[in-house]
C-alpha cells in the first residue's frame, strides 16, 4: 500500500500546523519540504472538509481548525486517498476479475487494508504533530518521511 502523493501531504501539514499561531504557505512549503502548488492545493481541500481555516494579510496564514485530538488520521486517509488506489487488483476496475472468488493476493490486500484503517483510527494528529517551534526538526523529520516513502 503507498499513500498517494496528496494524502501525504495532507499529513504532513495537518502534522505542523497548530490552533494558535497560523502558518504561511511558503513556510509551511520551505518546511516540509514540498512545492508550494501541492501545498496551497493541499491546504486548500483541508479548508473545505473543515480541519484548516485561512487567514489572509500580515501574519496570516493557515492553521487548525479544530484541537489536534479531535481530528483522526483515518479521516484525512478517507478525504485525500480513493480505496481503490491502495489494492494492486482490478477489483474496483469495470472488467470483471475472471479469479475473484479464488484469489488470495486479494483477500491478502484486503486484510492488510483493514489492518492499516485500525492502526491510523489509533491515531489522531495531536498523537502525530511534529513541534513546529524546533525547525531543524520538523526538517530532519521531513527528510526523514520522505527517504521512507522512497524506501531509502
Amino acid at each position: 500500500m503507498r499513500l498517494n502523493a496528496a494524502t501525504n501531504g495532507a499529513m504532513r501539514i495537518l502534522m505542523v500546523c497548530r490552533t494558535d499561531r497560523p502558518l504561511s504557505m511558503p513556510e509551511m512549503a520551505r518546511r516540509l519540504g514540498l512545492t508550494e502548488a501541492l501545498v496551497l492545493k493541499t491546504c486548500n481541500e483541508l479548508m473545505q472538509a473543515g480541519y484548516l481555516v485561512g487567514q489572509r494579510g500580515p501574519g496570516g496564514g493557515y492553521r487548525l481548525a479544530k484541537p489536534a485530538g479531535a481530528i483522526n488520521a483515518v479521516e484525512i486517509l478517507d478525504l485525500f486517498e480513493p480505496q481503490e488506489n491502495l489494492f494492486p487488483c482490478r477489483l474496483h476496475q469495470e472488467d470483471e476479475c475472471r479469479i475473484v472468488s479464488l484469489c488470495i493476493l486479494r483477500r491478502a490486500c484486503e486484510a492488510a487494508y483493514r489492518a492499516f484503517r485500525e492502526e491510523l483510527a489509533r491515531l489522531s494528529l495531536a498523537d502525530l504533530a511534529l513541534d513546529t517551534a524546533e525547525e531543524g526538526g520538523v526538517q530532519k523529520a521531513a527528510r526523514a518521511s520522505s527517504q521512507a516513502a522512497a524506501g531509502r
